[in-house]
C-alpha cells in the first residue's frame, strides 16, 4: 500500500516534469491533462478495467465478473483474498490498488506528445478509450499469470513494457497523426519560455516514487524489492552520470526507464552498464 501511494504521487510529479518542458502557454493545460488522468483512470479500473485485465476469462482478455469490484468489495471486509488468479501475498484490493496507480500513470505519459495538439474532451474520450482496448489488454497478456506472453516466458519486472513502451508508442503515433502543435516555437527552452525548475522538481518526485514502482512489484518487503529499489537508484545514477559528462539535463528519467523492466533480474552491476548505455544512447538522439 506504501508503494501504491509512491506510484500514484508520480503522476503529479509527471505534470511538473513535462510542465516544466512545455511553452509557458501550454503549461496549464500540461499539468491538467496528466492530472485529469488520476479521476478517468480510477472510475474505469472500478468499472470493468481491472476485470478486463486481471479477471477470469483466457489468456488474451478478461471478462466482467469482477466488474466494479463489488466481489471483492463484499469479501474483502472479512480480510479474505477471492482472487486466486493473481498475487497471493497482498489482500486482493491492496493488488486491485496497485495496479490501478499503474493504469493510472500510462496514458499520462502520452499527454506530452499531445499537448498543444488536442483539446481536453477529446483527450479525455481517448484516455479512456486507449485504457480500456490497449493497456488492459497488454497488461492481461504480460502481467496476469495466464496471459499467452507471461505463458511464454516473457519477462517485465515492473512496467517496463506494459508502461513505458506503449505509452511511447502509442504518443509517437499521436503527435505523427496530430500533427505540429499550434503556434509552435521550437526556440523556447533557449529563450527562457519555459520553467525549468518544475522539471527538476518532477525529476525528484519521479525518482522517489519509483522506488515504490519497481519495489512495489515484488509484492512483498523482501530481498527481490531492495534489489529492485538498489538497481532503480542505481540505473538512474549512471544515466545522469553520462549527460552530465556529455550535456547537462534530466538524465535520471532515462535510467529509471531503461532499468525498470529488469530491476528484480539483474545485479547492481549490470543495473550501473543499463544506465550508462541507456542515457548514452538517449542522449545520441537528441544530440
Amino acid at each position: 500500500m506504501t508503494s501504491t501511494g509512491l506510484v500514484y504521487m508520480m503522476t503529479p510529479a509527471l505534470a511538473c516534469f513535462y510542465g516544466g518542458l512545455v511553452e509557458n502557454k501550454n503549461f496549464l493545460n500540461q499539468l491538467f491533462l496528466s492530472v485529469v488522468c488520476m479521476a478517468i483512470i480510477p472510475a474505469q479500473w472500478c468499472l470493468f478495467g481491472y476485470s478486463f485485465a486481471f479477471g477470469p476469462g483466457n489468456s488474451v482478455f478478461g471478462s466482467f465478473q469482477y466488474a466494479v469490484l463489488s466481489p471483492m468489495a463484499m469479501v474483502n471486509r472479512n480480510g479474505e483474498n477471492i482472487d486466486k488468479s493473481n498475487v497471493s501475498s497482498v489482500t486482493s484490493l491492496a493488488f486491485v490498488a496497485f495496479q490501478c496507480s499503474f493504469a493510472t500513470i500510462t496514458p499520462a505519459l502520452i499527454s506530452g506528445a499531445v499537448v498543444g495538439r488536442m483539446k481536453l474532451i477529446p483527450y479525455m474520450i481517448f484516455i479512456f478509450a486507449w485504457t480500456t482496448v490497449c493497456y488492459d489488454p497488454l497488461a492481461r497478456w504480460v502481467s496476469f499469470n495466464g496471459g499467452w506472453l507471461h505463458k511464454m516466458g516473457v519477462l517485465d519486472f515492473s512496467g517496463g513494457l506494459i508502461v513505458h513502451l506503449s505509452s511511447g508508442i502509442s504518443g509517437l503515433v499521436a503527435a505523427i497523426i496530430l500533427g505540429s502543435r499550434v503556434q509552435f516555437d521550437p526556440d523556447a527552452v533557449n529563450i527562457g519560455q519555459t520553467n525549468l525548475a518544475f522539471t527538476m522538481l518532477g525529476t525528484g518526485l519521479l525518482w522517489v516514487g519509483w522506488m515504490g514502482f519497481t519495489g512495489g512489484a515484488a509484492f512483498a518487503a523482501n530481498g527481490i524489492a531492495a534489489l529492485a529499489i538498489v538497481n532503480t537508484n542505481i540505473g538512474a545514477a549512471s544515466s545522469m552520470i553520462i549527460w552530465i559528462i556529455l550535456d547537462i539535463i534530466n538524465a535520471s528519467v532515462v535510467g529509471l526507464v531503461v532499468v525498470t523492466p529488469a530491476a528484480g533480474f539483474i545485479q547492481p552491476s549490470y543495473a550501473l552498464l543499463m544506465g550508462f548505455i541507456g542515457g548514452l544512447i538517449v542522449y545520441s538522439f537528441l544530440a
